[in-house]
């Protein structure tokens, strides 16, 4: 807790604060908040407020600014109630109350400051304060807490506008900014400062960490508001997308601000606020490639490799007797923390940890491969990855049958178990794992036959023993022991991870996504003004309710929705995408948010702002299903296989790794696409049918050839091939009637 700042206002009668106005319009701009405030006390005027992160510094800067301000108005400001405190999920909504970073006085005990005309230091955190243990993972707000004490005396350094006359005063005395600032001096202190405004002068304050080793004087007020503006645009600015959908255009400086804020060199981490701790595996580091971040995705993957256990090579199964059995005994050198288990925290700091993060650290690694087709760090972590492979062999398909057990190795795992079972999901990433491996081991001089060979084996033993022909999905996993049942009723991450992995044939896709619209939980998405039609989805429809195995979590709904696109059901996904964006960016409680678990969630509510999770499966979702970009610099080939709606007649996006803007003019569709990947790649174009026939397409404005694509589903597919090149301009020329979508039919 680094204190609370608080604006009033008073003209000599009224005294209120900002917080109470009459009327107080709150806009989030990605990376900053701005705030319109209108009252009686100013009468026809207004006051604006814009906050913003210092560029270059651990720190915050506010600029206030009157309009038609009567000239008896004053701003009041005060600061105070530093402690260091990190709350249960450090004061994210949701979990921790609102009232957590309120100006309250038992804050402010052991504040002290020194004042300089309009500078200001403050010494905070000598005292104790309660702290959660970031190892245990607790879920909701009443975790535990230890009463520890801060290590070291924290400082901030901060200014105010000139005019203002700063003095100490009372935390107590907050009934309103005129009684804060007439009080006196007391054991729970407080700054505070009053000054006239004048009409349309902007006025600066600021907060800055003492260790920034940057200077903070007001002179420099209005440099550092620039320089931290121009910081927010750059990231801002860095992905562009534009549609004919206003709720989709905003999505690209959302997830530039928040994918940022999830990185913390040299790791992507758990989530921005309420889970700001480091974590190898889960989705997070998705975003590092998606968004063109390849610098960032390299860091955090070889920061983890310096943290792969390499011996003993193997060791006893160690079940913790204290958990019932429910997992491994949390110890260095048993069977699961043995060669190849991968550690929570970077840079070689070796602990157990109950997560099996290694299986989508490894699924993200394959994928920056694919993105950069970078064969030298292939090969510079082919040892990190063969023992990765090895290790999951050995823990989780003992009995080399092609069908693995999960262990904690997804978003549902807290809850989620299988007693040994053979299970859709694990084993569809290890066939990915395998047969990406494969196909990198003849590239850098290594034998592929022992992951060929296992890529096979698994993907039959899915199919024989896990596909369920008459569901049209597969079961969630088959039972170990007793009566070895198959079960139904599977979760959105099974048939979702089975997609991404690359496991069913197209029309298995369709059954799978068929079987979510017919078998998961649809919950409305209303709100005043907003047409009919919108839904998220639950994760299962299994009772009773525990966290994590069916909840309504943005992660989880993108990652459906990203399905759907690899379905070829355009519609549906981007429908399902949409329909996330409106309640968590949208409808939420707090705009801009891209948050872990949705309101519509009965059981746990909303909460974890910007959480890496979905802000990752949100990146992939824009990216690689609704524009469809889908590099394989492995191969040397850039897929794009746009999943826009058909009604839409254009839409364009920005990434420093590429641009495509399409346009739609009746009958004619140009794409211009632009690419900047890492390395150079021929383009396979794959285009659902506009019409019933082709009258020509041009690349470049020279005739080319097209495919049709024999196994699609619902609607025709062509395939159009270029060699590599700086710049695509396809034009395509249909003719015929446009075609529908088939009706749903039960046996299609």
């Amino acid at each position: 807790m680094g204190g609370n700042i608080k604006f009033g206002l008073d003209n000599g009668e009224t005294s209120k604060w900002l917080i109470t106005a009459d009327t107080i319009k709150a806009t989030y701009r990605p990376g900053s908040m701005l705030y319109t405030i209108e009252d009686k006390i100013l009468g026809k005027g207004k006051l604006y407020l814009v906050i913003l992160a210092m560029g270059n510094a651990e720190g915050v800067i506010i600029r206030v600014q009157g309009e038609n301000v009567p000239a008896n108005i004053n701003l009041i400001w005060a600061y105070g109630g530093a402690s260091g405190k990190k709350f249960s999920r450090d004061g994210d909504m949701g979990p921790d109350p609102e009232s957590s970073f309120y100006l309250k006085p038992e804050y402010c005990v052991d504040n002290s400051y020194l004042i300089t005309t309009n500078n200001f230091l403050l010494k905070y955190g000598t005292g104790l304060v309660t702290e959660w243990d970031p190892y245990v993972n607790r879920t909701f707000a009443g975790d535990t807490v230890k009463a520890v004490k801060i290590g070291k005396e924290s400082q901030i350094v901060g200014f105010v506008p000139p005019a203002m006359q700063l003095h100490i005063a009372d935390a107590a005395q907050q009934n309103s900014p005129t009684e804060l600032f007439l009080s006196k001096q007391s054991k729970t202190s407080v700054i505070t400062g009053s000054m006239n405004i004048n009409p349309n002068e902007p006025y600066y304050f600021a907060l800055q960490k003492q260790d920034s080793n940057k200077s903070l004087i007001y002179s420099q007020a209005v440099k550092i508001f620039n320089e931290a503006e121009t910081a927010r645009k750059k990231i801002a600015d860095r992905i562009k997308v534009v549609t004919p959908d206003k709720y989709i255009n905003t999505l690209g400086a959302v997830l530039g601000i928040t994918a940022d804020a999830n990185w913390e060199n040299p790791t992507f981490l758990h989530g921005s606020i309420g889970w700001r701790m480091r974590l190898n595996g889960w989705r997070g580091p998705y975003m590092g490639d998606v968004l063109s971040w390849h610098d960032r995705a390299k860091t955090h993957f070889k920061a983890y490799s310096l943290s792969q256990v390499t011996s003993p090579l193997t060791g006893p199964v160690v079940m913790d007797t204290a958990l019932n059995l429910a997992r491994s005994l949390e110890k260095m050198g048993t069977s699961v923390f043995s060669s190849g288990y991968i550690c929570r925290n970077p840079n070689g700091d070796f602990r157990p940890h109950h997560y099996d993060m290694n299986l989508v650290y490894i699924d993200a690694l394959l994928r920056h491969l694919k993105w950069t087709g970078d064969l030298a760090f292939a090969k510079e972590m082919w040892p990190v990855i063969t023992r990765h492979l090895a290790w999951e062999k050995r823990n989780f398909d003992s009995d080399n049958d092609g069908l693995y057990d999960a262990y904690a190795a997804i978003w549902a795992s807290d809850a989620l178990q299988y007693s040994g079972g053979s299970v859709t999901h694990s084993s569809a990433y290890n066939y990915y794992a395998n047969k990406e491996v494969a196909i990198i081991a003849k590239l850098i001089g290594e034998d592929p036959t022992e992951f060929e060979a296992e890529a096979a084996k698994i993907l039959n033993a899915i199919n024989t023993t896990l596909w369920i022909p008459s569901a049209g999905s597969y079961a969630e996993f088959k039972d170990l022991l007793g009566n070895k049942l198959v079960h139904p009723n599977a979760a959105v991450w099974t048939l979702y991870h089975s997609l991404d992995s690359d496991v069913p044939n197209p029309f298995q896709a369709y059954q799978s996504m068929k079987y979510i619209d017919s078998n998961i939980p649809h919950i409305p998405v209303r709100a005043k003004g907003l047409e009919e039609g919108y839904s998220n989805i639950s994760t299962t429809k299994w009772m009773p309710y525990d966290w994590s195995l069916n909840n309504v979590a943005t992660g989880e709904v993108m990652h459906t929705a990203l399905a759907n696109w690899q379905a070829g059901r355009n519609e549906k996904g981007f429908n399902l995408f949409k329909s996330e964006l409106l309640s968590t960016m949208y409808l939420g409680g707090s705009a801009g948010n891209i948050g872990q678990i949705s309101f519509y969630d009965a059981a746990r509510g909303e909460a974890y702002r910007d959480f890496a999770d979905p802000v990752a499966m949100t990146a992939r979702s824009l990216v690689e299903g609704l524009f469809g970009i889908q590099p394989n610099g492995i191969k040397n080939e850039l897929v794009v296989k746009p999943g826009f709606p058909s009604y839409w007649n254009n839409a364009a996006i920005t990434l420093p790794d590429i641009s495509i803007d399409f346009k739609r003019n009746n009958k004619e569709d140009t794409y211009s696409i632009v690419p900047a990947f890492p390395k150079k790649m021929q383009l396979k174009l794959l285009l659902k049918a506009n019409g019933s026939a082709i009258q020509h397409i041009l690349v470049n404005g020279k005739k080319t050839n097209w495919e049709n694509v024999a196994d699609a589903i619902g609607m025709p597919l062509i395939e159009i091939n270029a060699a590599a090149q700086s710049k695509y301009v396809v034009k395509i020329v249909w003719t015929g009637k446009k075609l529908r979508l088939l009706a749903n039919r039960r046996n299609m």
